[in-house]
């Protein structure tokens, strides 16, 4: 039985998905294996990922498209490692990224991610992320104003991810997750060095407006985003971000809320160090300052 199942999802990835797995196999550890799940790609990607097949590379097909959450709970029923990682079909994995996140799974951080090298390959660029780590007490706070990592990053324990159901159908299916692992008391860190060339592109799909408003609006999302914060904050809060485009309360209310919110976070966080307390109150204010913005833009002010 491999330790390590690294899942890898992929639809029409036929230009992308050899180096993503080639690289993702020169830095397996020996007790390890990378698991594709092909959802019903309709360009050569089958073919391709055939070829991929090996002692360390296995392929599950899907003649239909399913969707990406049930690709992924799919990948973690049909492996049986201790340690499930995550990759995407257009990223490329850097050596050492599995040992160094191996090593950083503790009673305290069953959960982490690490920093990222953003790439833009049309540009033939890679740009370094600040390599600033998360602690696993500062994590959930992060989570009440975004989502602070990259999702193909994620090594984790397969007891947490099937503690809290794995991934649930809904826009943003990785916050959703995180929401969930940390109400579940979960520690979460992020690590500070890159493991990752994270690909940008126009056609990436957190970069529609549409998506966003969907993944800002979802009740489920809504819901597990309010537990986090009753359980942090002592209220249960929206998310800041759905704030912005909520006609149905007025200016009064609005910043009546974003205010109540900054003091119960800043209440909560006293008891962590002096910087992470400094990193969280910065988010916190540039969150605002975006809320109040979007919230002009939709009222036309």
């Amino acid at each position: 039985m491999p330790r390590l199942s690294v899942i890898l999802p992929v639809r029409n990835g036929e230009e992308t998905i050899a180096r993503a797995v080639t690289s993702t196999r020169k830095a397996l550890p020996r007790d390890a294996e990378i698991v594709i799940f092909d959802d019903g790609s309709t360009d050569s990607t089958p073919s391709v990922v055939q070829t991929l097949e090996s002692g360390s590379v296995r392929v599950i097909t899907s003649p239909t498209s399913v969707g990406v959450a049930t690709a992924l709970n799919t990948l973690i029923e049909r492996t049986d490692s201790e340690y499930i990682a995550r990759m995407d079909a257009d990223d490329v994995t850097l050596r050492g990224r599995f040992g160094y996140q191996r090593r950083a799974i503790s009673p305290e951080a069953a959960v982490n991610f690490t920093t990222v090298l953003e790439w833009r390959p049309d540009k033939r660029r890679v740009s370094p992320a600040a390599p600033l780590p998360i602690s696993a007490r500062a994590f959930p706070y992060h989570l009440l104003m975004t989502n602070p990592v990259s999702h193909p990053t994620l090594f984790a324990t397969r007891e947490a991810l099937v503690r809290v159901g794995g991934y649930r159908q809904v826009p943003a299916e990785d916050y959703d997750l995180w929401l969930r692992l940390a109400v579940a008391g979960i520690g979460i860190r992020r690590l500070a060095l890159p493991a990752l060339l994270y690909r940008m592109h126009p056609q990436q799909v957190t970069s529609s407006l549409e998506w966003r408003h969907g993944s800002w609006t979802d009740e489920t999302v809504a819901a597990a985003f309010a537990e986090l914060s009753a359980r942090l904050l002592g209220r249960r809060f929206s998310r800041l971000v759905s704030l912005g485009f909520n006609s149905d309360i007025d200016q009064d209310e609005f910043e009546g809320t974003l205010a109540d919110f900054a003091a119960r976070l800043e209440s909560a966080i006293a008891v962590l160090p002096p910087w992470d307390r400094r990193i969280l109150m910065r988010r916190l204010a540039k969150r605002s300052e975006a809320v109040r913005a979007m919230r002009a833009v939709e009222s036309g002010v």
